[in-house]
Parts: C-alpha cells; structure tokens; sequence
C-alpha cells in the first residue's frame, strides 16, 4: 500500500526509479495477490510513458494474464487507464485470442474487462465479440458474473447500456 500511496501522491519524478523497477518485473507483479494493486494503481496515476510500457506487457502476456484472477484485473485496469490507442489494440489482441473473451465474460475480474472490451471495440469487431458472447450465452447464464455480460448484451441491444450500468446492476 506504501507504494500505491506514493505512486498517487507523489510527482513522478519522485518515484520515477521506483516506478522502474516495478515495471521490470510487471507480469509476475501482476499475478501477485498484492502485487496486481500496485501495477493497476501504476495504471491509473503514472505518466503515459509507463501506462504504455504496461500496457505492452500486458498484451504480450495475455494469456498468462487472462487465465488468472489478479492477472484479470490488471487487464482490465489495462482497458481503463491504458492509452487510447493502446486500449483499443488491447481490445483487438483479446478478440484474437481463442476462448479468452468468454473465459474473462465468466470470471470475477475478468467480466469486467470483457465489458470494458465491449465498449473500446466498433464495427465488425464488436459484432464479432458479440457474437462469440452471444453464442455461449447459456453457459455464460449459469456462473454469476457471466450473467453480467449476457444481461449487459441484452440489454445494451434495446437501450445502449454501457459496461458501468452492467456492472452496477450485477453488483
């Protein structure tokens, strides 16, 4: 928490050597129980330069990411805080991936990236998330946090709902 505190209050000048070494070691920190909230804090108070140098890892890693709990929520801390266009080649990178988009859809941390994901895509793309969502409904319906989703895709077709209503709504 010492190290959240700092990255918050201080100018990043001040902490730029520590920011530093944090982002050596950005993957491991990621899947650590504590070590997630000092990266997404990172994320969301650090300069662009290393949101960005985050967000690369993050992409490069995305499977290892993907497939854990504290991993999923730097991904969607990625989705939130990252560069614009970082956040949206995220979003194209976990539309590629295989499965990965209906494993976040059912998972605590990682539905809300797939929210997230949903919202960054356009076109083709988001049709193309959406279906994949669509077409797993059923399995999605029968964990809690895969209703989310379901109900979000539902309900975004009649009234344009964002993920945060989603999220509001299944908390």
């Amino acid at each position: 928490r010492i190290i959240q505190r700092l990255v918050e209050q201080c100018h990043p000048k001040q902490v730029q050597e520590l920011v530093e070494k944090v982002l050596k070691d950005v993957t491991a920190l990621s899947r650590h129980p504590y070590g997630n909230y000092v990266v997404q804090h990172i994320l969301e108070h650090a300069s662009d330069e290393h949101r960005r140098r985050i967000v690369q890892v993050v992409v490069k890693d995305i499977r290892i990411l993907g497939a854990e709990p504290q991993g999923c929520a730097v991904v969607s801390a990625a989705l939130s805080y990252g560069l614009d266009d970082d956040r949206s080649a995220l979003a194209q990178i976990l539309l590629r991936e295989p499965g990965l988009l209906v494993f976040l859809a059912s998972t605590r941390h990682g539905h809300v990236a797939a929210l997230r994901m949903l919202d960054l895509l356009v076109g083709k793309e988001l049709e193309d998330a959406r279906n994949r969502l669509q077409a797993e409904a059923e399995s999605l319906r029968n964990c809690r946090y895969g209703r989310i989703v379901v109900d979000y895709l539902e309900e975004s077709d009649s009234t344009g709902c964002s993920w945060r209503a989603a999220c509001r709504a299944g908390a």
